[in-house]
Parts: structure tokens; sequence; C-alpha cells
């Protein structure tokens, strides 16, 4: 009897260790993401890899005006996301720094915004870090003056977390 249990609980063990990396890798494709950036404008990351792109606005761009199904469920997609470009004086002479800014409204699901100042090569000069909330995030990076003949592109992104 005892040997028979103990048969029992391997091939249950077995059978469990071969089940989980395909549940795993069924919710890692659900996976989304997406965010903003000065010369492209907004888009989306698909699942299976293939981006939508958005024309770049002031307003960002909006999913869905009903956020939720009936049951309280998320949206596959934020309901709103915005990034912005920001700029102050640091001197007299005129020169500038500059930050990325971002929002995402993703009602009744954790996610994160992160905003960065970029060299166009994706270089990344300040980052804010992944800013993790429920509903609605926001960040922004740390100021950065680009040097002589410095490319930057403020870039905002977006992801959920569970």
């Amino acid at each position: 009897m005892r040997k028979r249990m103990i048969v029992i609980f391997l091939v249950s063990v077995m059978l469990i260790s071969m089940m989980a990396p395909s549940v795993y890798a069924a919710n890692k494709s659900e996976v989304v993401s997406g965010g903003w950036s000065d010369s492209k404008g907004y888009y989306i990351t698909n699942a299976n890899g293939t981006r939508t792109m958005y024309k770049s606005g002031a307003k960002g761009f909006t999913t869905s005006v009903n956020a939720t199904n009936a049951a309280g469920t998320p949206t596959k997609t934020p309901n709103r996301h915005t990034g912005k470009r920001l700029i102050k004086a640091i001197n007299s002479a005129g020169d500038k720094a500059y930050a990325a800014y971002g929002e995402t409204v993703w009602y009744n699901k954790w996610h994160y915004t992160t905003a960065r100042m970029e060299l166009t090569n994706g270089t990344v000069k300040t980052t804010s870090g992944r800013r993790i909330m429920e509903n609605a995030s926001h960040a922004e990076s740390p100021y950065y003056t680009p040097k002589t003949f410095e490319n930057t592109e403020a870039r905002t992104y977006w992801g959920g977390v569970k």
C-alpha cells in the first residue's frame, strides 16, 4: 500500500511539472505593452509581437470609454496613456533641460508607467523606474541636459504586472 502511494505521488509530481511550463507560456502570451516616443507617437505591442501605431497627439490614445465589462474585469489595454516631453530653462543663456512624463489609466488593473530620456539609439540617460499602481499611474524622469550634438527623445512605457 505504501509503495503504491509513493508511485501515485511521483506520477502526480511528474504530471504537474510537465504542465507548469505550458500554463506559464499561456499566461506569458497574453502580455501586452506599449508606450510613446517623441518621434513615433503612441504604440501598443500585442502578445504576438505585432505593433499597432497611433498618431502622436497631446491627448494620448484612448482604447475604451467603458473601462471594464459588467463583471469588473479590466480591459486588455489601458483606458488611456499620455506621454510628453517636459522642458525647463536652466540658465539665462537659454540652455534647456528635458524630462519625460507618462500617465496611464487602466481601471481595475495593476500596471506600471515608466518615463525615460533616451538618446535616439536607445541609450538611457535618465529614468523614473517603474511606477506600479492600480487604476492610474504616472512617472516623470529626472531632467537631462543634452550634450552638444546629442539627440535625445522623451519616451514612456506601460505594461500590466498582474
